[in-house]
């Protein structure tokens, strides 16, 4: 079983509510889009956020030089980024969240991390919010990127996803990140309200049994479920306080599938909407070492909102 976080101090018992004060997120003026500003619409009408840029990067037009053929058809630069960031405000201007939060919007020119990191870290951002499109080749490349090198903690929108949290999947492997992403399903659900469901969920897998008889493996089994149990009562007493008994537990059992394959099973089983994990990096080495449970789930899950916590 994974270690127990090591910190013996327990922890006092939170009532701190979830806030945002910087949000900065991305568009790609494409069909992910839609998504990403009706789930802001929602999430600013519940959660305070104090201000909200939203960026778009476009490509550099001295890339399509040697390409003649393709340059004579790019307009002239200043005109096209001024064309496309009317369109940007437009998009922006019909959505609720500029009456719920402080707006600015932002078309710059080169690579995408590059600029979404420069701005998180210019603006100070707490939350970095993108899109991800359903059917794309590339999908999770940009947000597992974003996962290891941004300073804020980033909520990835899946296209189609729906704008609601009713029922928040942690996963726990006992381990500091788990706490960290614990205790911010807990402060979303103080803010959202008392019935949002929190589900923590933990992935086991049972010892090689080859060396047990066949009528054994239930007992086996059965110990296995109980330890994990006894561990979620400790954690859960420790780090979620008078909210404990509120706070749902389940287990699933790790056989020829990844132990994320089995995190987003349940997730899509329960019809949860929102998944909350907590990320190393907090020094530069950590940040590039993303967990690999996480960083496989930017690549499968194509419905469910994701909430990193750095």
């Amino acid at each position: 079983m994974n270690a127990i976080v090591k910190k013996e101090k327990k922890a006092a018992a939170h009532s701190t509510a979830f806030s945002v004060r910087h949000m900065l997120a991305a568009l790609n003026l494409g069909s992910s889009d839609e998504s990403v500003l009706r789930y802001l619409d929602f999430f600013t009408a519940a959660v305070p956020v104090k201000t909200t840029r939203i960026l778009h990067v476009i490509p550099r037009f001295e890339w399509f030089q040697g390409l003649e053929p393709v340059a004579a058809m790019v307009p002239d630069a200043l005109g096209f980024n001024k064309g496309v960031r009317e369109e940007m405000e437009s998009r922006i201007q019909m959505h609720p969240l500029c009456q719920q939060s402080k707006v600015s919007s932002e078309v710059r020119e080169g690579n995408p991390l590059e600029h979404i990191l420069s701005e998180a870290e210019a603006l100070k951002a707490d939350l970095v919010v993108v899109g991800q499109k359903r059917e794309a080749a590339d999908r999770g490349i940009l947000a597992g990127n974003l996962v290891r090198k941004a300073p804020a903690n980033v909520l990835i929108v899946p296209e189609y996803a729906p704008a609601q949290i009713s029922h928040i999947v942690v996963p726990v492997d006992f381990s500091p990140y788990s706490v960290k992403a614990l205790e911010t399903a807990l402060a979303l659900r103080r803010t959202l309200g008392a019935s949002v469901r929190i589900t923590c969920v933990n992935v086991y897998e049972l010892p090689n049994l080859n060396i047990y008889l066949v009528e054994k493996i239930e007992d086996v089994r059965r110990m296995v479920v109980e330890d994990r149990r006894a561990a979620f009562r400790d954690f859960l007493k420790r780090y979620a306080g008078a909210e404990a008994d509120t706070i749902e537990t389940a287990f699933v059992e790790r056989q020829s599938s990844s132990v994320a394959s089995c995190i987003y099973g349940y997730v899509r089983q329960q019809g949860a909407n929102l998944l909350v994990m907590g990320a190393k990096g907090h020094s530069q080495v950590e940040r590039l070492l993303l967990g690999s449970v996480s960083e496989s789930l930017l690549k499968i899950d194509g419905d469910v909102p994701m909430l990193v916590i750095r």
